[in-house]
């Protein structure tokens, strides 16, 4: 007779539990099932597995050295068939959204590495620019800043989502050197009233009219009417174009702070409002392992955005 890594789990099983009804109960099968893998284990052996003298159910030297191998044997085998279905589960696809604030750069980035290491993986990037797409498209993660009302607070998420942070990024200030040579460059907060400020338009539909700048001593905050609104990378190329000054998450335009096609403007300033970068989805189990390891990677490949600021100077004239 075979012996099955069945019976071997039905005996452990037996044997920590110290009874044949608790084993059953565990495993919720019948009583007598278990009488009967161990009786079949104990024949296709040859030896006793329970010493049955006893009231106490007692393993003999036999059934000592059996559980002790066939734990382990379980072990191993639990641990193979975890890792057959973690490879498994790195096929197919993943539906990935993003906010308007993200930066597509970053994210490509960090997409194509991620294809490198999994190249089974299909995925499909989506821009989201209306938090209802996020039900009728079927997105799997949603990848966007932090969503924070326009003066305090968080917005409410909905009920069973996953929120998990990738990288903080500090807010700033900046504008083109063409606009800043036609404009001047502001040297305080209040300053920015004589300047033509373009605000965000978030995808709750907050525009962000209202800004705050701190140093260790004082803080300002400005109110303005913006010449133009616009969202995400929208904003982005409004200053590249020579619209004016912009206030958004420095990982955004991390690039263009790095070449010099954007400017820092208030840099003795901190500007206030930086949020981090968050992967929004459902514990869904199909897709789980495929999330996890997109997350994990976005997290790694995002780290270096954590202080993309620190070093760029104050523009000059």
């Amino acid at each position: 007779m075979r012996t099955s890594i069945r019976a071997i789990e039905i005996f452990v099983r037996a044997a920590e539990s110290g009874s044949f009804v608790a084993a059953a109960r565990s495993l919720l099968i019948d009583p007598a099932a278990v009488s009967r893998a161990i009786k079949g284990l104990e024949e296709s052996l040859g030896v006793s597995l329970f010493a049955r003298s006893t009231r106490v159910l007692k393993l003999t030297t036999e059934g000592a050295r059996l559980h002790r191998d066939g734990t382990q044997m379980l072990r191993k085998f639990e641990d193979t068939i975890n890792r057959y279905r973690a490879n498994a589960a790195m096929h197919g696809q993943l539906k990935v959204g993003m906010g308007p604030s993200v930066s597509r750069k970053m994210m490509l980035r960090a997409i194509s590495s991620f294809q490198e290491l999994h190249s089974e993986v299909r995925l499909i990037l989506m821009s989201v620019t209306d938090l209802s797409q996020i039900g009728n498209e079927g997105i799997d993660i949603f990848i966007r800043p932090r969503s924070l009302r326009q003066r305090g607070g968080e917005h409410k998420q909905q009920q069973g989502l996953v929120v998990r942070n990738l990288v903080y990024s500090p807010m700033v200030a900046a504008a083109s050197p063409a606009y800043l040579k036609r404009a001047g460059v502001p040297r305080t907060p209040a300053d920015l009233a004589q300047h033509a400020c373009t605000a965000l338009l978030t995808l709750e539909r907050d525009v962000g009219e209202e800004w705050q700048f701190a140093k260790p001593s004082k803080r300002e905050k400005i109110r303005f009417t913006p010449n133009l609104i616009a969202d995400g990378e929208a904003l982005r190329e409004a200053a590249l174009a020579g619209c004016g000054v912009i206030r958004v998450l420095a990982c955004a335009i991390a690039d263009e702070l790095k070449s010099g096609e954007l400017r820092q403007v208030l840099a003795d300033w901190h500007c206030l409002g930086g949020a981090p970068i968050v992967a929004i989805y459902r514990k869904t189990r199909p897709t789980q392992t495929r999330i996890n390891a997109f997350l994990q990677h976005l997290a790694r490949e995002f780290r270096p955005y954590d202080n993309v600021i620190g070093g760029i100077k104050s523009p000059t004239p």
